[in-house]
Formats: structure tokens, sequence, C-alpha cells
């Protein structure tokens, strides 16, 4: 499952890079990051193994939330330069909005109907 792949790179890249945000960042914009992440990735967990479409399409659009709160807190953190340099911002970035096009994808072919 590459959503579920990429997810799991993801939160190995914050657990790796929170401990060196200044002690200002790290407990609150480090575990709200984290636990974006987290969260992202029990939804995936969900969603794939809900059979009910009506449900699974709830869970979806609760996942495509928890992607766009991650991409809002990743801009923080870089806007605060906690991230390093540019490129780790570009980097996760690309991760995330790849899980965003991903999770859109699995939403759109997901059949309204039971």
């Amino acid at each position: 499952m590459a959503i579920y792949n990429k997810a799991f790179a993801l939160l190995r890249e914050f657990y790796l890079r929170v401990p060196k945000f200044s002690k200002q960042y790290k407990y609150l914009l480090g575990e709200r990051l984290i636990g974006d992440n987290i969260e992202i990735i029990r939804l995936i967990i969900r969603v794939n193994s809900e059979r009910d479409n009506k449900r699974r399409i709830v869970l979806l659009e609760n996942m495509c939330m928890a992607i766009e709160s991650l991409i809002i807190n990743i801009r923080i953190a870089n806007e605060l330069k906690q991230l390093g340099k540019e490129s780790a911002y570009l980097y996760l970035s690309e991760i995330v909005v790849d899980l965003s096009k991903q999770a859109e994808g699995w939403r759109k072919y997901t059949p309204q109907n039971s």
C-alpha cells in the first residue's frame, strides 16, 4: 500500500527532525506534526479495512482534512525556521502533497453507493 508507506516514511522524518526543534516549538508544534501524521496512518488503516462505501468516504474526507492540517503545520514549522534548510521544507511538502493526491484519488474512485 503506497499511501501507507509514504505516511510512515513521513512519520519517521518527523521523529528525526522534531527533537532538533527549539524548545519553544518542540512540544506544541512538533507534537502536532507527529500527531497529525499518526492520525493519517490510523485513517489509512481504517479506510482500507472499511467495506461500507459511505463510511469509507467519510473516513477519506477526515483523512484529507488531517493532511491539510499537516500541510499547515509544516508550513508554520518552516516559517519559524524549525525544519533546517529550505530543501527540508520542499522534501516534506512533496511527500505530503503526494499523500494528498493519493487520498483524493482514493476518494474519487470510491463508489458513492454501497
